[in-house]
């Protein structure tokens, strides 16, 4: 479809846009829709078949079969490509508002209409730059690094911001950005202590090939925690963190087809505990990562001595016949500025086997291991383990988006909880 040009003159006159002849050059305009959803429900035996409310970490032991959780989003994108090069891409999000919604988006099971919020709306301006894009606005960023077995965003570095990505400087591919972003859950209002206290933040990235470099500084005035007026606890104010991936064409090394990476990441002050790899978001309040608390007060309550390390393995493969297996190793150390230390590792697996085009049974095995130490020399540890088996009908488009519908059956068991249970349900979930 074609702008005329006095409609856009007109929309220009209006902005203050001068009109030159490249200006107003003929323009295309497109329109995309982006989704996803999950919806499903899980019951646990134990419980004579009551709603299993997050029965188990599926960061950890692997999403299948416990993920209670459900969720949606919904993507428009407008496109407009000039004549003269240039390209204008404005991109909104709109999906379940789960904080202000109390959860009961996620757990619901009843088809009442749920909270929604508008999560991006940000636009991409390219043909500014010579390479590269030019963004700004509202939007996720870095939750392309992302298990999608365990639905870890090991990165999460989203908030309202502005930069460029994938510019190209020397003989690398390199992006910046700037984002801002804050708590949401103080109910002071507007005028309540502390509710304008953002963290600034400032990303550099690099790929080098197989291999990808993120860094981050944070910065973040004032940050303490107050109860009646008085503090309570004065944190850090500072922090930087680095993240490394490289890139292997296979799974570890193993002859066949596959794919894997490999992550490093490290972080002192801000860049530590839950905030580790990422901003302030709902999701880092509660991604596995400190030991000491999870969830919006807890997620800024790092010292300036306080320091994170994170190592991920994950990958796919893909051998000849009808298996296919995909798995993760993980781990945090935490090393506090107080003399205390804590640390969690996990693995998991997920074989399946294709019966047809449109069925496969899917399983997956998940292991957990927490341990600590306080500075008074008190130690502990747990263990948590899991077996899923999900029967699964499934539709290729050939497209990339393939619609499932899961039939799952968990056992859990480990001394992380007091008896061993086991999970049915059911789950839809597609992206397009």
């Amino acid at each position: 479809m074609k702008l005329s040009k006095i409609s856009l003159a007109c929309l220009m006159a209006t902005s203050g846009i001068s009109l030159s002849p490249i200006a107003v050059a003929d323009t295309t305009d497109g329109f995309e829709f982006h989704g996803y959803f999950r919806a499903g429900a899980i019951f646990s035996v134990e419980d004579d078949l009551k709603r299993s409310k997050f029965p188990a970490t599926k960061e950890t032991l692997g999403r299948l079969g416990i993920e209670s959780d459900n969720h949606y989003e919904l993507a428009l994108q407008k496109n407009f490509d000039l004549d003269n090069g240039q390209k204008i891409r404005i991109k909104t999000r709109a999906g379940a508002d789960n904080n202000n919604g109390d959860a009961t988006n996620q757990l619901s099971s009843n088809v009442n209409g749920g909270d929604i919020g508008i999560m991006e709306t940000f636009v991409e301006f390219e043909g500014v730059t010579e390479t590269g894009v030019v963004w700004g606005g509202k939007r996720f960023y870095g939750k392309d690094n992302y298990i999608f077995m365990t639905d870890f965003f090991y990165t999460d570095m989203s908030g309202i911001g502005a930069g460029v990505e994938g510019i190209k400087l020397g003989e690398y591919v390199w992006d910046f950005a700037y984002m801002a972003s804050d708590k949401n859950d103080n109910d002071a209002g507007r005028w309540g202590d502390n509710t304008n206290n953002t963290m600034h933040s400032v990303h550099v990235g690099v790929n080098l090939g197989k291999f990808e470099i993120h860094s981050m500084a944070k910065y973040l005035p004032d940050n303490y925690n107050t109860v009646d007026d008085v503090t309570t606890g004065d944190y850090a104010e500072t922090g930087f963190e680095v993240t490394g991936i490289y890139h292997i064409d296979s799974l570890w090394g193993l002859p066949g087809n596959g794919f894997s990476k490999v992550i490093g990441q490290a972080g002192t002050g801000l860049g530590s505990g839950q905030l580790l790899g990422g901003t302030m978001t709902e999701y880092n309040a509660y991604k596995p990562g400190s030991g000491r608390g999870q969830g919006q007060s807890y997620l800024t309550q790092v010292k300036d001595g306080d320091n994170s390390f994170r190592l991920l393995t994950w990958g796919g493969y893909f051998p000849e016949g009808k298996m296919n297996y995909f798995t993760s190793i993980q781990g945090q150390y935490n090393d506090y500025d107080d003399g205390g230390n804590d640390y969690w590792a996990s693995a998991m697996v997920r074989p399946t086997y294709t019966v047809s085009d449109n069925f496969f049974v899917a399983t997956e095995l998940g292991f957990q291991h927490t341990g600590y130490e306080n500075v008074d020399g008190t130690t502990g540890t747990d263990n948590d383990y899991k077996l899923t088996i999900a029967p699964t009908v499934v539709v290729n488009t050939g497209m990339g988006p393939a619609p499932e519908i899961r039939f799952l059956a968990t056992y859990l068991d480990g001394t992380a909880r007091e008896k061993s249970d086991v999970i049915v349900g059911i789950q839809a979930d597609m992206w397009w």
